[in-house]
Order: structure tokens, then sequence, then C-alpha cells
């Protein structure tokens, strides 16, 4: 089962682009219920420090539309936390009761050097019933 996992969020980070070569951003499930809480996770998989902050993650549709910001209630500071080489930063998020069922992935700026940013998602999932 933990075989078939890896593989199938390996095969689904090949289809991410932006950031592969950097950052690896996965969440702990593939399915997940309106209202349920999200585990994500980014890896800094390159040889230098990147910004990031995880709390501004977006819920976005199959479309790239974002749908949701920080989870109700959770207050984010603006500021992006230096994360080193081989570094890992965890967070959780609520996906709003709201949302519809679909495939959803979850959105995050990287602050490179020089203070550029690139996005990067976490590989799709589902939310259903």
């Amino acid at each position: 089962m933990v075989r078939r996992f890896l593989l199938v969020v390996g095969l689904a980070c090949s289809a991410c682009g932006g950031g592969l070569e950097r950052a690896s951003f996965v969440t702990d499930l593939l399915t997940y219920k309106p209202g349920g809480r999200v585990g994500l996770s980014l890896f800094n998989t390159g040889g230098q420090t990147l910004g990031i902050n995880l709390c501004l993650s977006r819920l976005v549709d199959a479309d790239d539309r974002v749908t949701a910001g920080p989870s109700d209630g959770e207050t984010c500071v603006l500021e992006a936390e230096p994360l080193e080489a081989e570094g890992r930063v965890e967070t959780r998020k609520v996906i709003p009761r709201n949302t519809p069922l679909g495939v959803w992935r979850y959105e995050t700026t990287l602050r490179l050097p020089g203070d550029r940013g690139e996005k990067i998602f976490t590989p799709e999932f589902v939310v259903g019933p």
C-alpha cells in the first residue's frame, strides 16, 4: 500500500510543474471530505534557502481558479520564513465545508533569492462525500 501511494505521489508530482527541482510539496492523503483537515508538507530539495509561508497556501480547482485562502479563523503573517536546504515545514489546513466535490490541489509560493516568487502545487486530490 505504501509503495502504491509513493508511486501515485511520484507520478502526480511529475505533472505538477514549477519548483520540482527546488521543493517537494505534498498532502497527507489523496481523498478528503468537505470540512476535513489536510496535512501539507514542503521539503526543500534544492541547495539554497527558500522563503516559504504555508499559512498562505491556497486551495485551487482543476482549472487553477483560487477558491480558498487561509482557513476560517486562521491568522497568517505575510512574511515568508527561511527554509534551509533539506529542511521541512508542515501545517494543517481545513477544506471549507462549502467546497464543491471534485479534484483540487493546494498552491503556495516559494520565495527565491532576489525575492523572485515561484508557484508550486501539491499533487491533485479528491474532495468527495
